[in-house]
């Protein structure tokens, strides 16, 4: 597979197994060799839409062999995110 299929299935290793990301984007990061990527995660189970969380995940490298949880974020009913400049 692709770096980026790794990069999910890698992802998906933190997460409960419950969970399922529903958008992943890929940011800039400041750091050249640094890859990292903000997610929407909620659980697939009924009744779950209220648990829904902005994760962030780094990857060392782009061939990295694991990512770690840099960010939890999560989102309530009235939340407002705004992504500006660098993040």
């Amino acid at each position: 597979p692709g770096r980026q299929e790794q990069h999910l299935q890698l992802m998906m290793q933190l997460l409960r197994p419950q969970d399922a990301i529903q958008l992943a984007v890929r940011l800039e990061s400041a750091r050249p060799r640094r890859v990292r990527y903000l997610l929407v995660v909620r659980p697939e189970e009924a009744g779950a839409e209220g648990q829904t969380a902005l994760l962030g995940v780094d990857f060392a490298h782009e061939g990295a062999a694991r990512c770690t949880l840099g960010m939890v974020l999560p989102l309530w009913s009235d939340t407002q995110v705004f992504l500006d400049g660098d993040g």
